[in-house]
């Protein structure tokens, strides 16, 4: 019976090898299986890519003075408390599901995926989601001490008693100091493991990939390894690091002024004699610095190790503001707040040329082709609203304030408030080209990303509030009595 079986297995399989037209069939369905599964992949791909690059964040804003709501971006709204004593608000890191809150001094969390707000813990000092936002790091005040628990969005546990405040929070771990030493704890409460790292520690402690990096009180420059748990000196006699959080690599100043470049295995020796560095690159290994020369300064451009180039001799004072942009060019201010301009050609840079006369510094906005800032400015903040392009700027708009300028997640626009006077101005973007209007007589504004945006308008300053508006490529009023908005940090990064 098995033999007849599998002999009408062999038989139908031989027949269907023979068929050309189940074959031209078989075919078919392969090349369409195949463009669907690519499909698949770059469509998940592509979602992947968009989800970490921005947060759509629900909107939290007060209403009446004390109720706190919160509106998703399909305007389903949730009244998570009617305290006024309700503050604090923290978002998730990477997800719009979690939101953190204080009502007096409870802990309170709300859950979209549950739709549920439930209270965490009293007597609540200080919070965080971890970086991958599975965990939620707190401190609790008991007996005029301070103890650290863990929440997993299950179970609370006390993980350290007693400690003096924590420092980082990662994917997986904590970095706290208790008695005035450095330690490092799993988030996983089962774990009972402290690991301490080192007893000498100053202040300052940055994360590089898998490492923490800090000065010492001898002024050492230490990398911990989280995972080997083994230290590893750096250098000595060490004044100041530069880090930047998408790069795993360093730039650090000794006291003798000078200028070193760790690319997590090794110490490049830069320049040395440096006054005041005025600008970083980490990722193109590029940096603008100073060196004073009796009461004169000389300003310079290097490109990792290789010889600096003078971008201006002699200048009357220090150099304070300084921008690179990519590989291209490098743009300062000098003195008399004049915006200078340089091109970087592989290490070398061109003689400098004005841009924009009468800048104000604090004003600068990097977005995709340069950066946006304001020149001109009166006494109440209103100044004329530029964009750079290479050596020249160009004229968006006037009467804008600069305080109030945002740029898209993507940077191809920026949003901005002009005519601002008496708390109220009106709402633009521009893409580099026209500005367009959105709104006047607005309070404030809330960018989530360029199909949602939220505004008060009509402020009312005797009663405290105004109206709530959604944009999305037209203005609806969705609530009243709206007093004020939570802050989203989307921004555009590089």
């Amino acid at each position: 019976m098995e033999k007849d079986t599998k002999k009408k297995k062999e038989n139908i399989f031989k027949k269907f090898e023979l068929d050309t037209t189940n074959m031209r069939g078989l075919l078919r369905t392969i090349r369409v299986v195949a463009v669907l599964v690519v499909l698949i992949i770059f469509i998940k791909l592509i979602f992947s890519l968009s989800f970490n690059k921005v947060v759509n964040y629900p909107l939290i804003y007060r209403k009446s003075g004390t109720n706190l709501v919160l509106i998703d971006k399909k305007d389903n709204k949730k009244n998570l408390s009617k305290d006024s004593n309700t503050t604090d608000v923290l978002y998730a890191n990477k997800t719009d599901k979690y939101v953190l809150f204080k009502k007096n001094t409870s802990l309170y969390l709300f859950d979209s995926r549950k739709d549920e707000i439930k209270k965490i813990a009293s007597d609540v000092k200080r919070y965080y989601f971890s970086t991958n936002d599975k965990y939620i790091v707190y401190t609790v005040t008991e007996d005029s001490e301070d103890h650290l628990y863990v929440y997993n969005y299950k179970d609370n546990e006390k993980i350290v008693s007693d400690i003096d405040s924590i420092k980082l929070v990662t994917d997986k771990d904590v970095v706290f100091i208790k008695n005035g030493i450095l330690y490092l704890r799993s988030l996983n409460y089962k774990k009972e493991e402290i690991v301490r790292i080192d007893k000498n520690f100053s202040k300052d402690i940055t994360l590089l990939d898998k490492n923490l990096v800090y000065i010492d009180r001898d002024k050492k420059l230490i990398k911990y390894d989280i995972n080997t748990k083994k230290s590893t000196n750096i250098d000595s006699d060490v004044n100041t690091y530069y880090s930047d959080e998408d790069v795993d690599a360093i730039y650090y100043l000794t006291l003798d002024n000078t200028l070193y470049y760790y690319d997590g295995n090794k110490s490049t020796k830069i320049t040395n004699d440096i006054f005041s560095i005025a600008a970083i690159d980490l990722k193109n290994q590029e940096v603008v610095y100073t060196k004073k020369d009796g009461k004169k300064y000389d300003l310079y451009f290097q490109k990792s190790s290789k010889e600096p180039s003078v971008i201006e001799r002699n200048v009357s004072s220090n150099i304070d503001y300084a921008f690179i942009y990519e590989k291209d060019c490098v743009y300062y201010i000098n003195k008399d707040n004049d915006l200078m301009y340089t091109r970087i050609s592989g290490s070398k840079t061109s003689k400098s040329r004005s841009v924009v006369t009468d800048v104000e510094p604090s004003t600068f906005h990097r977005v995709r082709k340069g950066f946006v800032f304001i020149a001109d400015a009166s006494k109440k903040g209103l100044g004329t609203l530029y964009l750079t392009n290479a050596y020249k700027a160009k004229k968006i708009d006037t009467e804008v304030i600069g305080t109030n300028i945002k740029v898209s997640n993507d940077g191809k626009k920026f949003y901005y408030l002009k005519n601002y006077g008496n708390y109220v101005g009106d709402l633009y973007v521009s893409n580099g080209g026209n500005p367009t209007e959105i709104d006047k007589d607005v309070y404030k504004y809330q960018y989530i990303n360029d199909k949602l945006m939220y505004y008060i308008k009509d402020y009312s300053m005797s009663k405290k509030y105004g109206d709530l508006y959604r944009y999305t490529r037209k203005s609806v009023k969705i609530d009243d009595e709206v007093g004020s908005m939570t802050n989203i940090h989307n921004e555009y990064k590089k």
